[in-house]
């Protein structure tokens, strides 16, 4: 069965920047070093990192979780031997070097065993505060032998409405934790982005709750941003989890907060996972991506966004999986394969370092597409069909302001990033316009060079 559907694409109308939305949770390297996709991470033109989960379980006892870096509450929080940066330090190292830039998670990871060891209410909120605020004097101002990195993006916490495995104490006291840790951080570090809290839906009553607690605080409690996130296999769950986000933002006055998607990815159902950790490997869930980018771009405003995971030996990691593993005089190192959803963040990738977005509409269902230009003249299109199968669909593409023919790129069940010619291109004032027929979960890359 083929449907009929169009993209319209203008190259000429400027609509504001390809945003930072093809992030992922985790670094490069990964593993304790051992697992190393710099290469993967550079050519897809990783822009975030977000670290959350990192080297789990616990942080390996060593990485980024407050646990990790500060290990007993009770020394004092302003000496720097009460510190243990060094592994974390090196971790962060490793994302700068392939050009992305960390989301710090200022908190602890998830812990699913049933005896909690990290997941409570800090016992002094202010010293809480005060330790994260040194280890941000640490990367961004050499404090305790540490750098000038400027890292700008500092997330209180994750998902502390998502029951015990991250959260053991009331709401209540999560409101009165981010109170107290966002002033303070926002007192010493004004130029920061200072936000959170990674919550499992962008709206439900623990959220409304928080927004509603620092809402009525008698001094301004910063949001600088407000992240969230959503597992699903279907658009439309996500795309009305933003839309609930604007109205909750707007509603407690913080309309400004940039909104952030800092865990995303492909879940069928919760009942059987196996089935979806096979699925977001695979074609459907390379199709699932670049929808989902497309989706970000072009259909809400959302400032960032970062897929998880970027951690190869996670099951949640659709972009790659090992490759080849040696042993040497350094030990273990392992290297990656890409994926087919690899493709969707590196086309997504060239979008982005194009620059500027252009206006673009998709017409019928399960059809996605985002446009970017850059000022040099390049150009380039994203489109993917996220239909079940058997829904192969020609779509009928419109660009206008071509100044040449475009390159092809296509990855479906059968192909990974093939080069395809399209037959008849017609040019006519300006507009170029022609049909591709899209398999069912599938997903095509055009490239127009820029004009002599």
């Amino acid at each position: 069965m083929e449907n009929s559907f169009r993209v319209r694409v203008d190259l000429a109308a400027h609509d504001g920047p390809v945003r930072p939305l093809h992030g992922v949770n985790e670094g490069p390297m990964t593993k304790v070093f051992t697992y190393d996709a710099r290469p993967e991470f550079k050519e897809i033109g990783i822009p975030l990192c977000r670290l959350h989960d990192t080297e789990y379980p616990f942080g390996s006892g060593e990485f980024v979780d407050i646990p990790c870096i500060f290990k007993n509450f009770d020394a004092d929080e302003n000496d720097p031997e009460s510190y243990n940066f060094g592994l974390t330090d090196l971790y962060i190292e490793k994302i700068l070097e392939v050009g992305a830039e960390p989301i710090f998670r200022l908190g602890v990871s998830i812990e699913h065993a049933p005896v909690k060891r990290y997941v409570f209410p800090p016992r002094d909120f202010a010293k809480w505060a005060r330790i994260c605020e040194h280890i941000i004097r640490h990367y961004n101002e050499g404090w305790a032998g540490g750098h000038e990195w400027n890292l700008r993006w500092w997330e209180i916490w994750n998902e502390a409405d998502g029951g015990s495995n991250m959260w053991n104490g009331t709401p209540e006291q999560f409101y009165e934790l981010y109170r107290v840790a966002a002033c303070h951080l926002k007192s010493c570090f004004p130029d920061l982005l200072i936000g959170g809290c990674g919550w499992t839906r962008a709206c439900n009553a623990f959220t409304e709750g928080f927004l509603k607690y620092i809402s009525e605080r008698e001094e301004q409690v910063p949001l600088d941003f407000y992240s969230w996130h959503r597992y699903y296999d279907d658009l439309s769950k996500f795309l009305g989890e933003w839309k609930k986000s604007k109205v909750l933002l707007e509603r407690y006055g913080y309309p400004d907060a940039l909104n952030v998607f800092d865990e995303w990815n492909y879940m069928r159902d919760w009942n059987d996972q196996p089935d979806s950790y096979v699925t977001l490997k695979n074609y459907k869930g390379a199709a699932f991506c670049a929808a989902t980018l497309a989706a970000l771009q072009s259909l809400t405003d959302i400032a960032a966004a970062t897929y998880f995971e970027g951690d190869v030996v996670k099951e949640w990691c659709g972009l790659f999986d090992v490759a080849e593993m040696s042993i040497g005089a350094h030990g273990r190192k392992a290297t990656v394969k890409k994926l087919k959803p690899f493709y969707a963040f590196r086309y997504f990738g060239d979008l982005y370092r194009m620059g500027g977005a252009v206006k673009t509409e998709a017409e019928g269902e399960g059809i996605y597409a985002c446009a970017a230009r850059s000022s040099e003249g390049k150009a380039g299109i994203l489109a993917a069909n996220y239909t079940p199968e058997g829904r192969d669909t020609r779509v009928a593409f419109e660009v206008s302001s071509a100044e040449r023919m475009p390159e092809v790129r296509i990855t479906d069940r059968t192909r990974t990033d093939r080069k395809i010619i399209i037959p008849d291109i017609e040019r006519h004032d300006g507009k170029v316009s022609f049909t591709v027929l899209m398999p069912a979960h599938s997903f095509v890359l055009f490239t127009f060079p820029a004009g002599e």
